[in-house]
Formats: C-alpha cells, sequence, structure tokens
C-alpha cells in the first residue's frame, strides 16, 4: 500500500466531524486530523514497525516523536476547565459532565500519588486559564464518545471533546473510564491494543473493522509487556474492559514515562 492509497483510504473510511469550521478525520475513534495532516500520518504507519518494544518492565505504550517518548515539560499541572458554553441547552449533560471529569482526573492524580509522582504531574480544575478543556460536540456518529490530544499539539488543540453518545443510559461503557482513557491520551499515551499481542487470532475482517492499519504518525513505544486490562485498551478481541480502570501496570508506565532522564524524552510545554 502506498501513501496515498493509505490517505484515501482513511478518508473514505474513517469519520469525519466538523468542529469550528475545521474539518477532521476521527481515526482509532478518538484522535483527530486535519486533512493536511493525513500524508505526514499515513508515512509515519508506513515506515515504522508498528509499536517499538522497550527494554522496560511497566505497562502502557507511550505516543513518541523521533524514537523518544513525549510527555509535558515536568513538573506540570495540568489545568482544564469545562466549556460550559458548549452545553448550552443540554443541562443534564452538563450536570453529569461536571461529575465524570472530576472524578476521571482524580483517578490520575490517585494514580500518580500512589507511584510517587504528584508532584511532577498531576490535575487541577481552574476555569481562568486552563491547560484544556471539556467540551460537548454534537457528535452524529454513534460510535464516537469523546476525542483528546497529546501533549505535542497546540494550544488550539487542546480540547477533550465529548459527544452525546457518553451520556446515554444505558451505557455499554463506563461514563467516567470514557473520560480516564481520553485523558491518559492528553498524558501522552497511546492505545494498548495497536500492539501485535491484542490482533492475535483477529479474523481478517476484525481486524478491517478495528482500523488496525492506523497506528499513528507520532509512533508508539512499548514500556511494556502487553497488558489486555489496561485504560488505554478497547474492548476487542476478548480483550479489554467496559470500564477502563487505571491497571496496576498503566501505573507503573505512567511513573516510567515521568520519571525518565529528560535526555531520553520530548518534553512539551504547558
Amino acid at each position: 500500500m502506498t501513501v496515498s492509497d493509505l490517505v484515501e483510504k482513511i478518508k473514505s473510511s474513517s469519520p469525519k466531524v466538523t468542529l469550528d469550521g475545521q474539518t477532521y478525520y476521527i481515526v482509532e475513534l478518538d484522535q483527530k486530523l486535519k486533512e493536511s495532516e493525513l500524508q505526514r500520518y499515513a508515512t509515519g504507519i508506513l515506515n515504522a514497525a508498528q509499536v517499538k518494544q522497550a527494554d522496560a518492565p511497566e505497562g502502557l505504550v507511550a505516543a513518541t516523536i523521533d524514537g523518544k517518548p513525549m510527555r509535558w515539560e515536568i513538573p506540570v499541572v495540568l489545568t482544564w476547565a469545562i466549556d460550559e458554553a458548549s452545553f448550552s441547552g443540554h443541562a443534564a449533560e452538563l450536570a453529569i459532565a461536571k461529575t465524570i471529569c472530576t472524578k476521571a482526573t482524580e483517578a490520575w492524580n490517585s494514580a500518580a500519588n500512589a507511584m510517587g509522582i504528584l508532584d511532577s504531574v498531576r490535575f487541577a480544575e481552574d476555569g481562568n486559564d486552563p491547560v484544556f478543556q471539556f467540551k460537548f460536540e454534537q457528535l452524529n456518529d454513534p460510535n464516537l464518545y469523546a476525542f483528546a490530544f497529546f501533549p505535542n499539539d497546540t494550544a488550539d488543540k487542546r480540547f477533550v471533546h465529548i459527544g452525546p453518545t457518553t451520556f446515554l443510559q444505558p451505557n455499554p461503557f463506563d461514563q467516567v473510564g470514557v473520560i480516564r482513557h481520553e485523558l491518559g491520551h492528553v498524558l501522552g499515551f497511546r492505545h494498548e491494543h495497536i500492539r501485535h499481542e491484542a490482533q492475535a487470532g483477529m479474523t481478517p475482517a476484525e481486524k478491517a473493522a478495528m482500523e488496525n492499519w492506523v497506528t499513528g504518525g507520532i509512533g508508539g513505544e512499548a514500556l511494556s509487556k502487553y497488558d489486555s486490562q489496561s485504560v488505554m485498551h478497547y474492548p476487542l478481541n476478548g480483550h479489554g474492559t467496559l470500564d477502563f480502570q487505571i491497571s496496576d501496570l498503566d501505573k507503573a508506565g505512567f511513573q516510567k514515562l515521568y520519571t525518565l532522564p529528560t535526555a531520553e524524552v520530548r518534553e512539551f510545554p504547558i
């Protein structure tokens, strides 16, 4: 497959959303790309191995740039707020968002505290000048729950977009878990299910359904042995969970990423 072929395949099969007048293609169901970014994204996929295996015992797959894991410049306080204006006419959804966003950020803070890195990285609610915002989006695709950003994204992309499907009841997925998963991307983690181990035993049709060719233009480095219970793992092929809890291996990988020497990572300021 050529880069052009892959770009066309992504354009023809990935969901599209328009945010503030800009059209994005949603790859891996929760990462957004402009059309101008697709060629670089596709080139990265076709030129790189799916996931580079690091010599480390901890969990999670770190997003990488130029072969180095990315993270925020530490110490960092990732301040957040809810864009209440985006919830206009959706008071019930806003009430739920206030609860689930608070609980999800607290869960990652609890993990950081347990691993002794809370002084290096934590979330804090701040309505004055937040690093990022949670924003309601009237998404038409019921398969799109929410999508986020990575530490290397510029300030104009720093939103966790939440669609109406997240607020449906009954819901197959834990609502707090959906946000916990998206915050994993914010911290710098890729999907665990992009790893070959997650795809073992899949039929060609199952692999195509999960967009297995889309592994990410920014690359990935396994900080771990494969973790089928990771917060970053979609429920696929008998793996993953419906509640997206932060596993013990997730906590260890979180600690690993945010204690690596500065020379071994790519850091980004808030």
